[in-house]
């Protein structure tokens, strides 16, 4: 019996590595992302950059180094062969940095690039967080094509440590008012159908 349940955990343990997920594309850059580069000694060579239409980082000393599609290891290689040209010994660190827009009922919509890990409603709350009308239990969240709602105010492990993605499209929607969307607006057609009624009369 127990050479049988080792047997079965050897098989186990072998088809494992087979069974793993790929790599993420999401954690890889696309165009109009940015990459955060720190090079000891090189302030020349240390900034934010923005990722190129063609897929390489826009620096006039760094444009050959290609990051779009490349993994984090590739990225670091392609990096110390660029840099070993200045520093025979090169000491960087780097990080991605996501486009993402940020809309609807936040105090600031704008596209902004932010780090990978950054959650859902950090992101919110780097556009200035929701405007008084903003409703965070009413987020939409599209991604890759797809909408989803997403409610903030739940607390929901899940939810609250939803990453952001590229090219990620959140927007904050707007709290439904009576007065303002209902009541203003049926006054407006009432004053104007007064205001035609006056005019033919006084033909």
């Amino acid at each position: 019996m127990l050479r049988r349940l080792l047997l079965a955990l050897a098989c186990a343990a072998a088809l494992l590595p087979s069974a793993l997920p790929a790599q993420d594309a999401s954690a890889s850059l696309r165009p109009g992302d940015a990459v955060r580069l720190v090079v000891w000694r090189q302030p020349e060579l240390s900034g934010e950059f923005p990722v190129s239409p063609e897929g390489t980082i826009q620096h006039p000393l760094l444009n050959e180094v290609r990051v779009v599609g490349a993994s984090r290891a590739e990225i670091r290689d392609r990096l110390r062969a660029v840099l070993a040209r200045y520093e025979r010994e090169p000491s960087f660190v780097f990080d991605f940095l996501y486009r993402v827009a940020v809309g609807g009922e936040v105090r600031l919509p704008n596209l902004y690039t932010l780090s990978p890990e950054t959650t859902v409603g950090q992101a919110v709350a780097a556009a200035g967080g929701v405007t008084e009308f903003g409703r965070l239990d009413n987020v939409r969240l599209i991604r890759g094509g797809q909408e989803t709602r997403i409610n903030l105010k739940r607390a929901d492990p899940e939810v609250a440590e939803m990453r952001i993605r590229s090219g990620d499209q959140i927007r904050v929607m707007r709290r439904a008012n009576i007065l303002r969307d209902y009541v203003g607006p049926a006054a407006s057609l009432i004053a104007a159908g007064a205001a035609l009624i006056s005019v033919f009369d006084n033909n």
